[in-house]
């Protein structure tokens, strides 16, 4: 039960600051117990990267979904079709990972 820093984010995600002080549990110099307590909590009005990185991929699908679909009606490009929607699959994928990973470390909250 050793004491950090906590950063939350506008987008209620956290993430874990710069170590303070030991407990009570921990006698050894340098050494933590591994639990984490909040010593001071700091508010930040911006996002986390994760939602930054989220909001870029979203926005790379957006745009490339608008190129198939003017390129589909126009019947032009085929290879670059083709090529933007495997960009678009490999998008979502990375989008699905970012989510799950958010997903998870908020289960395990640490």
């Amino acid at each position: 039960m050793c004491f950090y820093d906590q950063t939350i984010y506008a987008c209620n995600d956290f993430k874990w600051g710069r170590f303070r002080t030991h407990c009570a549990k921990e006698y050894r110099t340098g050494e933590t117990c591994g639990m984490k307590l909040i010593y001071q909590t700091t508010r930040l009005a911006e996002r986390c990267t994760t939602c930054k990185k989220m909001e870029v991929i979203k926005n790379k699908i957006y745009r490339s979904q608008e190129k198939i679909g003017r390129w589909a009606a126009e019947n032009a490009f085929p290879v670059s079709l083709d090529l933007e929607r495997t960009s678009v699959m490999g998008w979502r994928m990375e989008l699905e990972q970012l989510e799950a990973n958010r997903a998870s470390r908020r289960r395990n909250f640490g």
